[in-house]
């Protein structure tokens, strides 16, 4: 897997939210922010149009966003920078690659998985970030009672995804914020305006704080 390996060690004067760390490690988050607040993880930002907004409503949490397309991660930079995030950093990196040995065990009180890859065609659907592995590696990720929420517009992958996290033991279904959904990403809104719905679901890690789900989860229909 080519996990796209930072280098140097420290971000270039213009991109002061983007880290480039030793991927070797696992992510000191308290250094990184430099305080104890929670840490809410988004893989594949794009461009930062829902994570950037998102901080901006939360001060009180932290948030990383990971991208492997530079010019996508730059803009997310650039957004957080103009709205003087201190709460945002950035990454260049493989998703999966990150989820499994970069991040510390039960340190993220949330993931944002918005609208991946799908990979439409049969034989591509191994390559799809969301599957039985990606569960595994989100429990030990996430602290108890931390949450997974996922977007897409691809009824299979919608499918998919909700098939491996309903058979994961460590999770259970809940009901997706009204003032997460609130925020949108432009890939959302694109598809919205063209009367393709948002499909989205919330799981919960099992643990302290974890409450059992009043219904299951199901697009998001307020589209034009």
């Amino acid at each position: 897997m080519n996990i796209l390996v930072p280098s140097p060690a420290c971000a270039e004067p213009e991109e002061p939210l983007r880290l480039r760390p030793d991927v070797m490690a696992r992510l000191d988050f308290e250094s990184i922010f430099g305080n104890s607040n929670p840490v809410e993880l988004e893989l594949g930002s794009g461009d930062g149009s829902f994570l950037a907004n998102y901080a901006a409503l939360h001060p009180e949490q932290n948030f990383l966003g990971v991208e492997r397309l530079l010019g996508r991660l730059r803009k997310l930079g650039r957004k957080g920078g103009r709205a003087n995030l201190t709460n945002l950093r950035t990454l260049r990196l493989e998703a999966a690659y990150l989820l499994e040995w970069m991040i510390q065990p039960g340190s993220l009180a949330a993931l944002h998985i918005y609208f991946p890859d799908p990979w439409p065609k049969r034989r591509h659907w191994k390559r799809r970030l969301i599957n039985a592995n990606f569960t595994r590696h989100a429990e030990a990720a996430l602290a108890p009672g931390g949450r997974a929420s996922m977007r897409t517009d691809n009824a299979p992958y919608f499918e998919q995804m909700n098939e491996v996290f309903r058979a994961h033991s460590g999770f259970i279904t809940t009901d997706s914020p009204p003032e997460l959904l609130a925020v949108t990403t432009d890939f959302e809104r694109e598809f919205n305006a063209q009367g393709i719905p948002t499909l989205q679901a919330s799981f919960v890690r099992r643990g302290a704080g974890a409450h059992e789900a009043v219904s299951g989860p199901t697009p998001n229909r307020n589209v034009p």
